[in-house]
């Protein structure tokens, strides 16, 4: 095989590469082929990571930068916007809708995220819950996804009792996944009057926890609906 053949040849086991660098391109006739690079894949990782972490505003703050129209965005199918949803629903719902991510986005991004009234703390905690339920119809019956919806419930007041129910089914089969749920959980038992029950809760957030103060709350208090 020879002449243009060969060229054709060589031309596709470049591209097949995914990069073919700026010297060899007069190979392919002078055309360049560049890698397509989505650099979400790696900022989305990162996010996840910051929640791990509980840096909630890093978090929060890279997925608002990279998909800043993502409150308006319709839920789909594709798996990494899903991971953002999830990234941003969660961080809203740990720092009960008051996001610190004013050193994080530009001040035109920032619209109700801060969380600087009461208004936009619930709208934030609103979006939290309904962004989980949609994420939970995609993928029933996973566990984790189940205890990130009890947490958002449980900043709901109207909604404690549903995510007691939520959260509380979970831990009876030993199905809670992070710290977090088990924080929540504790919190809505001593809401109930369930002291032991808080202990419980508490004790198991803390054998989880890298930081075991946000397993035992006395702030916990008022009438659960």
């Amino acid at each position: 095989m020879n002449g243009p053949a060969v060229r054709v040849s060589l031309c596709l086991a470049l591209a097949s590469s995914v990069f073919v660098a700026s010297g060899d391109a007069s190979a392919c006739g002078g055309v360049e082929v560049m890698p397509a690079i989505d650099h979400r894949v790696m900022g989305v990782a990162r996010a996840e990571q910051a929640l791990r972490d509980g840096r909630l505003a890093v978090a929060a703050g890279s997925v608002i930068r990279m998909f800043p129209e993502i409150r308006r965005i319709s839920h789909g199918q594709d798996p990494l916007l899903n991971r953002a949803f999830r990234v941003l629903a969660v961080a809203a719902a740990r720092a009960e809708g008051a996001l610190g991510v004013g050193a994080e986005v530009p001040r035109a991004l920032l619209g109700a995220w801060g969380g600087t009234s009461a208004e936009d703390r619930r709208a934030n905690i609103d979006w939290s819950i309904r962004t989980l339920q949609r994420l939970n119809e995609q993928r029933k019956n996973d566990p984790a996804l189940q205890g990130d919806l009890g947490e958002a419930l449980a900043r709901a007041p109207e909604r404690r009792g549903e995510a007691l129910r939520l959260l509380g089914g979970l831990a009876e089969r030993d199905l809670l996944a992070s710290p977090e749920a088990y924080a929540a959980l504790a919190r809505l038992r001593a809401l109930s009057g369930d002291g032991a029950g808080h202990d419980a809760a508490a004790s198991r957030c803390e054998a989880m926890a890298k930081n075991t103060a946000l397993c035992r709350t006395s702030g916990a208090t008022g009438p659960q609906s």
